[in-house]
């Protein structure tokens, strides 16, 4: 019982702790760096790693709704699209890309960003076009879609080589489960 309640403390404080460095990596770097989604890159290897525990999308879902207090736009355009985009790639890591290649994992990275920004940007223009915004400049959201899918692409890939080293060698029943046929 106390396990379980440090556990569910860890893990509000290190999310907690996410919602703080994604913040603050947007605010204090700059182009093309600060493009970097450090939330969805998490939360994407999360669903990459195993995406039968559901409680991830809970934890995205908290996490993207508190991020979206801090951004200047409509309120729940961005939390939605991601939280789609998870659930969108949930999805298709159960029933698509059942493999758990590198390749797979950069495959998802760019479907993902793609995905994401796309409905993001939808959604953007949509809101635009409901509220006679004129403010909507299609050329800055495709640089900003461009830079983020690359970068977050990039360092998801590039943690899931890095972590998939020590998942496959301390976990043998993590090499066992995916190497079933049946």
């Amino acid at each position: 019982m106390k396990s379980k309640i440090l556990k569910n403390i860890l893990i509000f404080i290190g999310i907690n702790f996410l919602i703080f460095l994604h913040l603050n990596w947007r605010n204090n770097f700059g182009d093309p760096i600060r493009f970097f989604n450090i939330l969805m890159a998490v939360f994407l290897w999360l669903i990459i790693y195993n995406p039968r525990k559901h409680y991830n999308i809970f934890l995205a879902l908290y996490s993207f709704l508190i991020c979206e207090l801090f951004y200047n736009t409509p309120f729940g355009i961005e939390s939605f699209s991601q939280i789609i985009t998870l659930l969108f790639m949930n999805w298709v890591l159960l029933n698509v890309f059942t493999n758990r290649s590198t390749i797979i994992v950069f495959l998802t990275g760019i479907v993902a960003m793609i995905f994401y920004r796309l409905l993001f940007i939808v959604l953007l223009f949509l809101n635009s076009s409901f509220h006679n915004y004129n403010n909507f400049d299609i050329f800055i959201y495709t640089k900003i879609f461009w830079n983020e899918t690359i970068i977050t692409t990039g360092v998801l890939t590039l943690f899931y080589l890095i972590s998939s080293i020590f998942v496959k060698r301390l976990h043998p029943e993590y090499v066992i489960n995916t190497t079933r046929l049946i």
